[in-house]
């Protein structure tokens, strides 16, 4: 069986199943691809189209293409000696009526079998929840949605029992009400077998009359209906409540997914059960475990993660099977690294993305970009991200929040009560810090599992100290408290319960907190450049030198040499090749700022006067622009669909945005200016003048996208292919990154015979991008030991063309390749063909000697003396020695 060399991640759903992807295997190895990388296929609420809202943990989902699917899949892929990793979504489930485990504990409450399986406070402090859950999904207050009749009874002869009707949702009523139902409906029922009679003639009847009596048009039948809900373990709300008064555990603050508490071993049996004999079965060969910062006590679920599937691997009488790969989904920030204490195989690969994001942006750009921006926002990035997170704050997990400050005052009033640290000043303190954590999370309820809490130390000293600058002098005092108590200095918080709750509480808000402000809130209103927006990146850092991208390969190789590398995924905020296009604006040669301000002057009567001023806003104008020149296509019939996508994606991002109308209240006038504005835009006369831009500056755009695409495919680790993003990933935020692929189209371009050379002067059609692929695949097929333990070594370097180079190679024994990549490439005036050709070649050196061959066309190239090589040629290259 194949060991991991690359990954092409597959999203299924019920228009792309399992059984569709089986006539693309041989595509995906003739591209060279050693494994499949799915997206969640266990069973998740019908008509998922992402899988991360599982129901049932202990089945395949029969929209993907249900257990028959999977085994069909791997039999093609066992054929073409290739694998399949699984996504698996540990943190989470989808909740409602599909849900078994999750509507049991809505029936039987806190002594229903599954109620340990949900993170539920059942000792809330609000009253009105005391042994409840809240269930905030009326659109109204509930005393509004009775009056109003909305909300009916019913009896589900499946189940035996009554439930609840509210528009789509359904909610059980408790068995023990089965009985004073009818009591109610004025019935005397059997004492036994109450289900066959019910099924009888005179069930029907007794059925009509509850109907009659529970009617929610009378008067009568709302009083009814309002003391049943008063006895049921949930609490129906207003949907606009949950921020301040939700007493379960989100993924983020999406109140249809569930925490699971998988740090519960009972609870991880039961919800990894399936996984593990799709392991045993041979059926997957690895997983990949989602949003891994959402779980208590991560190190201990990575080993015991780790644990069972190994020992399952043990167990196999095929000893050729590789051992299990375990990838985590991880946000790295800029300075942080993986826990070296987690067994696992590597991340998703943001981090990379992060990387080569930063190598490619030209810091020269950045001061005049960042002047240019700070007229219509913030100049900082972190200023914006500080607003944003106050606001999250105070609305989103405002709940969670004040439920944790309480927490620490009673923790505080047990072990410190002479300080007299009141909820207020911790309120204060708290909000300080969690304003300021520079990391997802710290890992301190881990500390049984973790060697090295030095990393979560710093992130928790950082954050003590912007909160001593930004509290008032006589809050200070507390911090220091607050730091021993939530890294554990004292013995005694250790043992103590109230200590471990508080830790988890704060671990699990700050994680959430910073995906919620920062990628889904704080990316959508700074807007300097948006090729620095996306999941994974700070946007804070603009540009970094080529050692700084050099040192982080080597880092990588020592410690996680399969660690995924990603440069598109399901979540990106828009595809690698829209950022590639919109790193050109880096580039002060483009005349970007010049340019901008020619298309206010030119666009000025299309906004429009609403309530707030002209809309868009300048800020919203910047992002717009950006927009349509990253986005636009290569292929013009992508045009016809087009502005259907935009509209869908505009109004997502001013609504994540949050800051001229929003998901819980749109702003209706606003957005329609805007929709207005972008329409003008692509029907009138501008169109033809972007047109004109992206044109001018798609020769470098492209060896921005091919570079990027080259150091994927050979810096240490697996490199990942996202679905379709073989050929110009053209895609904006989900769902538009989740649209069908062209497989055909791209099965036609790998097998037309064209050289490498007559494909650059074609590059429009994407399949330069897909050639590069399959070469550089294909040789990492037949030398795989070189990629995964090879030598890394930077190649340096001078002369006129130096700072434009990305150069290093790979070495193992005698076997050798040398990667060269272009940054920077507008000002080097690219031509059509994508040929640099600059007399500065000449002028050029690397520190290599010999002759080299390309793997792209075969062209022998002599670096003894200068770069002359590239003087007439494409100049991004993977050589090996000739």
């Amino acid at each position: 069986m194949t060991d991991l060399r690359a990954t092409v991640r597959l999203q299924f759903h019920r228009d792309f199943t399992l059984d569709d992807a089986v006539p693309l295997i041989p595509y995906f190895a003739a591209l060279g691809i050693s494994h499949v990388y799915a997206s969640p296929l266990l069973a998740s609420n019908p008509g998922s189209l992402h899988g991360y809202d599982t129901i049932d943990c202990q089945r395949i989902d029969p929209e993907r293409g249900g257990e028959a699917g999977l085994e069909q899949l791997v039999a093609a892929l066992r054929k073409h000696d290739m694998g399949l990793i699984l996504d698996i979504v540990p943190n989470h489930m989808g909740i409602g009526p599909h849900n078994r485990w999750w509507e049991d504990v809505l029936a039987h409450g806190a002594a229903s079998r599954y109620a340990s399986f949900f993170d539920i406070d059942w000792q809330s402090t609000d009253p009105s929840l005391h042994g409840k859950i809240l269930l905030p999904f009326l659109g109204a207050p509930l005393d509004d949605v009775l009056n109003d009749g909305a909300i009916s009874l019913h009896y589900l002869p499946r189940s035996g029992g009554f439930m609840l009707h509210y528009g789509e949702h359904r909610f059980p009523i408790s068995p023990d009400d089965t009985r004073r139902i009818f009591d109610t409906a004025g019935i005397d029922v059997p004492p036994y077998a109450l289900h066959e009679w019910l099924e009888s003639g005179a069930g029907a009847a007794a059925l009509a009359r509850v109907g009659a009596v529970f009617a929610p048009r009378t008067a009568i039948g709302r009083g009814h209906l309002a003391d049943l809900l008063e006895r049921q373990h949930y609490h129906l709300a207003f949907w606009r409540v949950a921020g301040d008064r939700i007493n379960w555990r989100r993924f983020f603050d999406v109140t249809t997914l569930a925490a699971l508490r998988v740090e519960d071993e009972t609870v991880f049996e039961a919800s990894h059960a399936l996984i593990f004999d799709l392991y045993r079965d041979g059926l997957i060969d690895g997983v990949r475990a989602d949003h891994v910062d959402g779980l208590a006590r991560p190190a201990e679920y990575c080993r015991r993660l780790h644990e069972r599937l190994t020992a399952l691997h043990a167990e196999q009488a095929d000893s050729s099977r590789p051992a299990p790969y375990i990838f985590v989904e991880k946000i790295l920030a800029e300075n942080e690294k993986l826990p070296d204490c987690w067994p696992v195989t590597g991340t998703t690969g943001y981090e990379f993305l992060e990387q080569a994001a930063l190598v490619l942006h030209d810091p020269a750009g950045e001061l005049p970009l960042t002047a240019f921006w700070e007229r219509f926002g913030p100049s900082t990035y972190d200023t914006v991200q500080r607003r944003a997170r106050l606001e999250k704050l105070q609305s989103s997990f405002y709940g969670d929040f004040h439920t944790l400050a309480a927490r620490i005052f009673n923790v505080a009033d047990r072990h410190v009560p002479g300080k007299d640290f009141t909820l207020h000043a911790i309120s204060e303190a708290l909000e300080a810090i969690c304003l300021a954590f520079p990391v997802y999370r710290s890992y301190f309820a881990d500390k049984a599992e973790t060697n090295d809490l030095t990393p979560s130390e710093n992130a928790l000293s950082f954050a003590i100290a912007d909160a001593r600058r930004h509290l008032p002098v006589y809050r200070r005092d507390l911090l220091g408290w607050l730091q021993s108590l939530l890294h554990a200095e004292r013995d005694q918080h250790v043992k103590d319960e109230a200590w471990r709750d508080v830790i988890e509480r704060f671990e699990h808000l700050t994680a959430p907190l910073t995906a919620k402000a920062g990628e889904d809130t704080a990316f959508y209103r700074y807007n300097r450049l948006l090729s620095r927006n996306d999941v994974g990146t700070d946007p804070a850092y603009f540009a970094a030198s080529t050692e700084r991208f050099h040192e982080k390969n080597i880092a990588r190789l020592q410690t996680h040499p399969l660690s995924l590398l990603s440069t598109a995924t399901h979540d990106h905020k828009r595809g690698e090749d829209v950022r590639a296009r919109l790193m050109v604006l880096s580039e002060p040669e483009t005349d970007w700022l010049t340019t901008a301000e020619h298309w206010f002057a030119h666009n000025a009567g299309y906004r429009q006067r609403v309530a707030e001023g002209l809309a868009p806003t300048r800020a919203d104008e910047v992002f717009i622009y950006q927009t349509l020149i990253g986005a636009w296509p290569h292929d013009p019939a992508d045009l016809e669909t087009l502005p259907e996508r935009l509209s869908a994606y505009f109004e997502k991002a001013f609504r994540e945005a949050a800051q001229h109308t929003s998901w819980s209240q749109p702003n209706e006038p606003y957005e329609a200016a805007c929709q207005s504005f972008v329409t003008s835009l692509l029907e009138g006369d501008f169109r033809p003048i972007l047109e004109a831009f992206v044109e001018r500056i798609g020769p470098a755009a492209t060896l921005n996208s091919l570079s990027q695409t080259l150091l994927r495919l050979t810096s240490p680790g697996v490199p990942d292919l996202y679905q379709g993003a073989e050929l110009w990933d053209e895609s904006l935020v989900d769902p538009d990154n989740r649209r069908p692929v062209d497989f055909p189209r791209r099965q036609a371009l790998l097998g037309a015979s064209k050289d490498f050379t007559a494909l650059c002067a074609e590059w429009r059609s994407g399949a330069v991008k897909q050639r590069l692929i399959r070469e550089v695949l294909n040789y990492r097929r037949d030398h795989d030991v070189l990629f995964r333990e090879g030598r890394y070594t930077p190649v340096s370097a001078t002369g006129g063309l130096a700072d434009h180079l990305i150069a290093f190679r790979r070495d193992l024994g005698q076997t050798s390749v040398l990667v060269l990549a272009i940054r920077r490439p507008h000002v080097l005036n690219p031509d059509s063909s994508l040929r640099v050709q600059h007399h500065d070649w000449r002028l050029t050196r690397l520190a290599i000697p010999g002759r080299w061959q390309s793997l792209l066309d075969n062209q022998l190239a002599d670096f003894s003396q200068d770069l002359a090589y590239f003087a007439d040629r494409i100049p991004i290259d993977i050589l090996v020695p000739a």
